[in-house]
């Protein structure tokens, strides 16, 4: 068995390098792939025997690795064959892999103890072993195939319906909706009108001059007031669409931020032309980004969603809808009843409804306007909250749906991105949750207290790390084809979608237990701020990041050996994503003020809509069993090695100390800890997003500070009005591969 993994973990090595080196390759014929496949098994088959002592066992071992590589080479056939080779031997591994898990789990001498520890263990790995394939498809499936083309009807480029460019504003500084609406004053486009709805917005002193900006535009410009409007952005535009002017066919959604591009309804509009299109969506696109390098990275951590996720998933018209440059069929809007007003990600919502009906999608990967990006990680983080919010209330919702048990016009492929969008949030959670496994873990295995665990040995043991280097690896690599990134921004996406990790597990957790969200619209500014003020707003991720460095040399001086080094190198990589966090809030601090982004230190909703903060009572609560775990670190027994270690150990039930070499070396204790990497995200990236690192799913992975949203009721939507082996002496911690989603589904 120890033999077949490594042959299988040896394999997916070789196909990780091949669709490296032969990016979207033309040579996809059948017999070439399948002598590469044969070729790649016979050499992992060799090596396998030759290491484990076996020369005669190769043959099996072909047998074993060659035959599922071929059986999956046919599954993943419309890949081009490098890509194709690498997905094939990456399924391959995890089946193995988790095979193995399951029979040291629940086929070992573990007693009833062990394998409930063991098996709460073994569905975070699972899961995030499956949530790792899943990016790694997604991956491959956008790089490995030639870009789609979408085909328009003939004469599709004189349909010119009349088209109402909504643009929803909450108490944004009217200078920077001035820019906006001038922008789209300058459209290439017949018939049009621009509806600008002010929402919630009080002060006479941020709607008046956008009112006066739109008669001085001229009569195309038509200016909406909801003082007092329920249903946050979608209440908003559920009552703008009652109000639209006669003959309108077609509505756009442009955010109060964007500098829209003269050929944007010129260019869209014509693949409305097909009745069955529902919907046509650009990506979110930015600017102000090249000066500083947390905006470069952030920049290209989005990107990875619009580049890679959206393009797998036009590819089965099972694409979202993103709230922004996009455009939707007004009968099909109407058709669905509207945006819903009870959920924080209305336009997913929304798209998942209209395929359901049998709608199509078209995704023109084409930048059609330019948007800004949160300036500061706070910011950041309650923008990536209300994706990941709003993702699992879609879920909650919307299972039965995904899942085939309701009525709809679902597609397999369409049902399963959706499921995978929606659950690909979950990649941080879960990775997240891995690693405190090991955080709690580390301790006792310094003391050496069985766990009663499975262990693991040889190559089981090292299989993390293999994943965890493999994932960050296919990671930056996808970083830099998809979106054109330099080799030194890459690690700043990545560094990004990392940061994230915390906040998406928060988010989730919450949209498990309530039905209703806080909307928590994006700062688009930062607050001037020091240093230390930047560090504080991470301070949970700071502080177990430092738990995860104090494990380290603890483990490595009184763990057992050799599994100790692998533990310290997992603990260090945990306390390297952790610290992601703060380094990102630092990062963000170095961002130029240019007289732009003064004008949006202006905008209340830097004040006015933040993610609620817990009471002093609630953060001790929180961050209780990371310091608890501090204090057993640097108790004085374990630093001073006198009597108090002893009381330690009684008060615990573990045995006395002493030596353990002769019990070590009979049944050498190995494990694996779990690790978190995102992104995203995830779409997600995870995506984190969404990829192994998820990440980070990117991210893991992969979520807001120390402040926790108390999500909130909100209206329901109202309708429009048209229709293991033996028990091991020593904890063994266990097996985490990175599933960070490596770019989180932007909403």
């Amino acid at each position: 068995m120890l033999a077949l993994v490594f042959a299988a973990t040896l394999a997916t090595g070789i196909g990780l390098a091949a669709m490296m080196l032969f990016t979207r390759s033309r040579v996809a014929r059948w017999p070439i792939a399948a002598g590469t496949s044969l070729l790649v098994a016979w050499l992992a088959a060799t090596a396998a025997a030759r290491l484990f002592g076996d020369p005669s066992g190769d043959l099996k071992l072909l047998v074993l690795v060659g035959a599922p590589l071929l059986a999956l080479q046919l599954v993943f056939r419309p890949i081009q064959w490098p890509s194709r080779l690498f997905l094939a031997s990456l399924a391959l591994t995890s089946g193995v892999y988790i095979a193995v898990l399951v029979r040291l789990t629940f086929f070992g001498s573990l007693p009833w103890l062990g394998v409930g520890l063991s098996g709460v263990l073994l569905t975070l790995e699972v899961m995030a072993i499956l949530l790792s394939l899943g990016f790694a498809y997604e991956m491959a499936d956008a790089l490995g195939r030639p870009l789609p083309v979408n085909q328009l009807l003939r004469g599709a480029e004189a349909y010119r319906p009349r088209v109402c460019i909504q643009v929803p504003a909450y108490n944004e500084p009217p200078e920077l909706l001035r820019t906006t609406l001038e922008a789209l004053a300058n459209l290439d486009y017949p018939d049009y009108v621009v509806q600008v709805v002010v929402n919630n917005t009080t002060d006479p002193a941020l709607w008046a001059p956008v009112e006066h900006a739109c008669r001085e535009l001229g009569p195309r410009f038509h200016f909406l007031n909801l003082p007092q409007c329920p249903g946050y952005k979608a209440g908003a535009l559920n009552e703008a669409t009652r109000t639209l002017p006669p003959g309108v066919e077609v509505v756009a959604i442009v955010d109060a931020d964007y500098l829209v591009h003269r050929d944007f309804l010129a260019a869209c509009v014509p693949y409305l032309a097909d009745p069955q299109v529902a919907f046509v969506q650009t990506p979110q696109h930015y600017r102000e980004w090249k000066d500083s390098a947390y905006l470069r990275g952030l920049f290209h951590a989005y990107r990875y969603f619009f580049d890679v996720t959206m393009v797998t998933r036009s590819r089965v018209n099972a694409i979202i809808f993103g709230g922004t440059m996009g455009l939707i069929r007004l009968a099909a809007l109407r058709e669905i009843g509207g945006w819903a007003e009870w959920c924080i990600t209305e336009d997913a919502e929304a798209s998942l409804r209209l395929l359901a009906r049998g709608w199509r999608s078209v995704y023109l990967n084409q930048a059609m306007g330019e948007g800004l990006m949160p300036l500061d990680f706070d910011g950041l983080r309650r923008q990536r909250f209300r994706w990941a919010f709003g993702g699992v209330q879609i879920l909650r919702r919307h299972m039965r749906l995904m899942v085939g048990l309701g009525p709809s016009k679902l597609t397999a492929a369409q049902r399963y991105h959706y499921l995978m969008g929606a659950f690909g949030w979950f990649g941080d959670p879960v990775s997240v949750g891995l690693g405190f496994f090991l955080l709690f873990t580390a301790p006792l295995m310094a003391l050496g207290h069985p766990l009663l665990l499975r262990q693991l040995i040889g190559v089981l043991l090292v299989m993390p790390l293999f994943l965890l280097i493999s994932g960050l690896v296919r990671l930056g690599w996808a970083l830099k084809v998809a979106t054109g990134a330099r080799w030194p921004d890459v690690p700043a996406a990545a560094l990004v979608m990392l940061a994230l990790s915390w906040t998406v597990t928060r988010a989730c957790l919450r949209a498990l237990l309530r039905d209703r969200g806080i909307f928590l619209r994006t700062p688009k500014v930062r607050t001037p701020s020091r240093l230390g003020k930047a560090l504080l707003s991470t301070s949970t991720e700071s502080a177990v990041g430092v738990a995860f460095i104090i494990a380290v040399p603890l483990v490595l001086l009184h763990g057992p050996q050799p599994i100790s080094v692998v533990i310290a190198v997992l603990l260090l990589w945990q306390a390297a994503a952790w610290s992601t966090a703060p380094a990102a809030s630092l990062l963000a601090q170095g961002i130029r003020l240019t007289p732009s982004r003064l004008l949006f230190g202006r905008s209340p909703q830097n004040t006015g809509n933040r993610v609620r903060q817990w009471p002093a009572r609630g953060r001790r609560l929180a961050l209780a069993p990371v310091l608890a775990i501090v204090a057993l670190l640097l108790g004085p027994g374990l630093i001073s090695g006198g009597g108090d270690e002893t009381g330690l150990r009684h008060a615990l039930g573990l045995p006395p100390s002493g030596p353990v070499p002769a019990l070590a070396a009979a049944s050498p204790p190995t494990g694996q800890p779990p690790n978190r990497t995102k992104a995203a995200a995830t779409p997600g990236a995870s995506g984190t997003q969404p990829g192994l690192i998820t990440t980070p799913s990117a991210a893991p992975s992969s979520a807001v500070t120390t402040p926790s949203p108390t999500p909130t009721s909100s209206p329901t939507p109202r309708p429009l009005p048209t229709p293991t082996s033996t028990p091991s002496p020593h904890p063994t911690p266990t097996s985490p591969t990175p599933s960070t989603r490596p770019s989180p589904t932007p909403r």
